[in-house]
This record gives structure tokens, C-alpha cells and sequence, in this order.
């Protein structure tokens, strides 16, 4: 029970909305260099089995050279729910994404609510 999420039933024209900023906020990071080449998440072309063959050949090719290997799991359980909203902003924003999709992302965020039945 402690692992369900609540479902988000948002209009579709929000769900467009979505969308579009994501993909502009992709294409801004992907072109400034500012995602880390490793990361899988949420990017397409990539996926969790990208990522799982990403780590097992790296502990492949450290094995057969011989390179000792130690590995952290961590697993971040909630995390963006945790995220305070203020701090994400001022960080997408010294991204060099336009200060009007800042604005748009902060009154996305803020002032909304959820109900679960």
C-alpha cells in the first residue's frame, strides 16, 4: 500500500501543455549540454533496459581489465515530491531556459492541489 502513487486526471489540453514545455525544456538541456550523458530517464531513444546494458558494460569491461568495482543503489523513493518547488525553479532557470516558461513551470506548480478517492 505504502508504494501506490495517485493517478493525475488532468485535461488533455494540460496534459498538450505538458508536452510541449517538456519537449522544449528537453531540447534547450540536450543542446546546451546540460544533462548528463548517462542518464536515461525520461529521454528519448532511452529507457530503463538502456540504462540496465549501460551499467552491465561498464562492470564488464572493468571486470575484464581487471578494474576493481564497487557500486551504490540508492533508491530515491518520492524524491520529486520532496523537492522543494522554489529551489527547482532557480536551477531550471540558471539553465538558460526562456524566463517565460520559468513563470509558466512556477504557476503550474504552485497553488494546485490533489484528492484521492
Amino acid at each position: 500500500m505504502g508504494n501506490y502513487r495517485p493517478a493525475s486526471l488532468t485535461s488533455v489540453v494540460c496534459k498538450q501543455m505538458e508536452h510541449v514545455i517538456a519537449g522544449y525544456l528537453r531540447e534547450v538541456w540536450e543542446m546546451s549540454g546540460w544533462l548528463y550523458e548517462g542518464r536515461h530517464g525520461f529521454r528519448p531513444g532511452y529507457s530503463c533496459e538502456s540504462q540496465v546494458v549501460t551499467v552491465c558494460q561498464g562492470i564488464a569491461d572493468s571486470l575484464e581489465e581487471g578494474i576493481r568495482t564497487d557500486a551504490i543503489i540508492i533508491d530515491f523513493s518520492n524524491a520529486f515530491s520532496l523537492v522543494p518547488h522554489d529551489r527547482l525553479l532557480t536551477k531550471v532557470a540558471a539553465t538558460g531556459v526562456d524566463l517565460r516558461t520559468v513563470v509558466w513551470v512556477k504557476e503550474f506548480l504552485l497553488g494546485r492541489s490533489q484528492s484521492v478517492t
